[in-house]
């Protein structure tokens, strides 16, 4: 908050976002990602309101991390432990309809082409809705429990689609599927 302040960059901090989200202004949102209810508040955010702008602060560095944030609906991601600077930059380059991303997570989104053919299966509905769920950061355990399989099951019948589909992993397929516009 200070370090966009310091930038001259307005910035509250809402109880409720979704009803700070309802308000006339610009939809920019710096969203913290510390624990599972923040990702999915994060895809929650993203699916009510297409016109978000999110940044999202991540709990690490990681690739994967940066993929499943983006992929999600974040317009660009960066660790929380950034640079004020970096955070600054990353804002205003959102704010100027631009994102900043390393260049590893740009491959790591980008990887996912080379290993899908265009002959990929289309998922069925309860599979969308289970990737759906995937997207929100729901973890294979809660969506076994609400599918009615145990977890290991769950597992399965995931790997298999991700093989149908043609991703190499959960990632990959929920790229997939958001490329697709399935989910």
């Amino acid at each position: 908050m200070a370090t966009l302040r310091e930038a001259g960059l307005g910035s509250e901090s809402p109880d409720d976002i979704f009803t700070w989200m309802d308000d006339d202004h610009l939809r920019l949102v710096v969203l913290s990602l510390q624990a599972g209810n923040d990702w999915e508040r994060l895809g929650r955010l993203c699916r009510t309101y297409n016109d978000v702008l999110v940044v999202a602060l991540l709990p690490d560095d990681a690739v994967t991390t940066h993929v499943r944030a983006l992929a999600s609906g974040a317009v660009a991601a960066l660790p929380r432990d950034a640079q004020p600077s970096a955070v600054r930059a990353t804002v205003e380059a959102v704010i100027g309809g631009r994102t900043v991303l390393p260049i590893d997570v740009l491959r790591g989104l980008t990887s996912h082409r080379a290993s899908t053919s265009p002959d990929a299966a289309v998922p069925s509905p309860r599979e969308l809705e289970w990737l759906r769920h995937l997207s929100t950061g729901a973890i294979v355990a809660e969506l076994a429990d609400q599918a009615g399989y145990s977890e290991r099951m769950m597992f399965r019948l995931l790997r298999d689609l991700y093989k149908r589909m043609r991703a190499g992993n959960r990632t990959e397929a929920l790229l997939l599927a958001r490329e697709n516009g399935w989910i």
